[in-house]
């Protein structure tokens, strides 16, 4: 008769552990490389991937396998996208902006008229138009519309009871949206403002020189 207590029975604490390192050896990753190796073997391990890892698989062996020639057309194409966003961009800022033109007249008591100044390309003309434009450049260039502004260029010099009236026109880039009178008046206190600052050889009238949109 047999020993009952020499039989081992199979415990139910056994086997539910046994299940579990199955199941832990069942869920970790297969290896890949070896997925496709020994023919018809390593096709069918594929196949018995879940459909994610395949995918992934996939996706691994393209990016890896991507010829240099290619990665260079994705490069530049990427530039190309980059420059052409870029140009477009400053294209419609650039297009907002609109040319401003103002007539500064500049009132000057120690210079008297001379027929001269009625040609543009007369020496006395040429003279008074570089300290003007050189005083009214200094003028804008040192103040918070330096962005905004252009150039300045005397056209006409005009006779007065005591003196001169240079008339020079500022140009100046503003928003197309931006009010034309509102910054006429701003324009007018920069050149004002800038006219009592200078200690030049001309004498100026601050009070009669004024700024008129053209």
């Amino acid at each position: 008769m047999k020993d009952l207590h020499s039989t081992p029975f199979p415990s139910r604490h056994t086997s539910q552990r046994d299940s579990c390192v199955f199941q832990h050896h069942s869920l970790r990753s297969p290896d890949f490389s070896q997925a496709f190796v020994g023919g018809q073997k390593g096709y069918q391990a594929y196949r018995d991937l879940p459909w994610d890892l395949q995918k992934i698989h996939q996706s691994a062996i393209k990016i890896r396998h991507l010829e240099p020639w290619k990665i260079a057309v994705i490069v530049i194409g990427t530039a190309v996208a980059a420059a052409i966003t870029i140009g477009l961009l400053v294209y419609f800022l650039a297009y907002d902006q609109k040319l401003f033109y103002y007539n500064a007249n500049v009132k000057i008591t120690n210079i008297r008229y001379n027929n001269e100044f009625s040609r543009q390309s007369s020496g006395r003309f040429r003279d008074l138009s570089e300290r003007v434009e050189r005083l009214i450049d200094k003028t804008f260039y040192n103040s918070i519309l330096r962005k905004k502004y252009i150039r300045s260029r005397l056209i006409r010099v005009s006779p007065e009871a005591d003196g001169v009236t240079a008339e020079a026109l500022l140009t100046f880039w503003f928003s197309s949206t931006d009010s034309r009178e509102a910054l006429r008046e701003r324009v007018g206190k920069i050149l004002r403002r800038g006219l009592k600052k200078y200690t030049g050889p001309l004498r100026i009238n601050v009070r009669s020189s004024t700024v008129s949109s053209k």
